[in-house]
């Protein structure tokens, strides 16, 4: 036999070993064949002919993509992180008090203050755990109200909506009244006043709920900085106001409860990472590499500080 074949047989067997291994997954249901594709950026039908040997291409490039994410699924299990998932701390009780008095009350409400606090993963508890809310995320780039409008269509499922701003409002209007739902607006500190202005009207034509979250900017985009009179008239539609401008201790305290460390230092060494910027996004991704480093074992002060000086030398 010579070597080429041996090469060759050898990958042939690994492609067969690949292909096997996918098919155990899929059919154990531990993972959808659309969320595979998704994670190998493939299209589902590309997996789906592969698996039934009906791909008229080389699937050279897709089976390696099949190894490579059979290799990081290994990686993540045999590294586990005990990652509690979302934690209701004091902060997150009152984001989600906030927005459940804004869907309610048919209100605007706007939760504005420092970056890492946890605005954003509340954000997504409340989506998840309650019928019609609509989470939309501000930037440069969905700035303009058309982009913004457009933005909020996409997740209101109209895949066929407009692009013209005029009939993109109206659809948006009548997809939204009487669906006593909630509009949620992160980063809207990114928001220009005809955008705001906007969306306040749209809020009081549809009865919906709204929650415009972002950084201090948003607060002094509301009030136009000097209360004029433009400003003013949107600033007095807003029902109530929320200022979170540093992290808690308290809600150090519950995500340590959360990951099950109880040790005063490692708790002190939690509060002085959550103190720096970024806070508890920060604190979040020290935890996950510190778990790492712990493979399976407890979370120690040691492996908190190697953890965040890691990330610390990234940067």
């Amino acid at each position: 036999m010579t070597n080429v074949t041996a090469i060759s047989q050898a990958q042939e067997s690994k492609s067969v070993d690949t292909l096997m291994r996918i098919r155990t997954i899929l059919d154990s249901k531990e993972v959808s064949a659309s969320q595979l594709a998704k994670e190998m950026s493939v299209s589902p039908a590309t997996i789906s002919q592969i698996l039934k040997g009906s791909y008229k291409a080389d699937t050279t490039k897709i089976i390696e993509k099949m190894a490579k994410w059979l290799t990081l699924r290994e990686q993540k299990n045999n590294a586990p992180i005990t990652n509690p998932g979302f934690v209701m701390t004091t902060t997150a009780k009152q984001i989600i008090n906030d927005m459940t008095y804004a869907q309610i009350s048919e209100s605007i409400v706007v939760i504005y203050g420092a970056s890492g606090v946890g605005k954003s993963e509340a954000i997504r508890e409340y989506k998840r755990t309650n019928n019609n809310v609509w989470h939309i995320t501000a930037s440069p780039s969905r700035s303009s109200l058309t982009e913004c409008l457009y933005e909020l269509a996409m997740e209101l499922g109209m895949d066929d909506a407009p692009r013209r701003k005029g009939q993109l409002s109206r659809v948006i209007r009548n997809r939204l009244q009487g669906s006593e739902g909630l509009v949620v607006i992160d980063e809207a500190d990114h928001l220009d006043y005809p955008t705001l202005e906007e969306l306040r009207i749209m809020q009081e034509e549809t009865g919906i709920g709204m929650v415009l979250v972002g950084n201090n900017k948003v607060y002094t985009q509301l009030t136009g900085g000097r209360r004029n009179e433009d400003f003013a008239r949107l600033f007095s539609r807003i029902a109530k106001k929320r200022g979170i401008h540093k992290t808690k201790q308290a809600d150090v305290k519950a995500i340590a409860e959360a990951w099950g460390i109880h040790q005063e230092a490692e708790r002190k060494t939690m509060i002085n990472i959550s103190e720096r910027p970024g806070g508890l996004r920060l604190l979040s991704k020290t935890l996950k590499l510190a778990a790492m480093f712990a493979n399976g074992s407890t979370i120690t002060d040691k492996t908190l500080r190697a953890a965040f000086q890691e990330l610390e030398t990234n940067e």
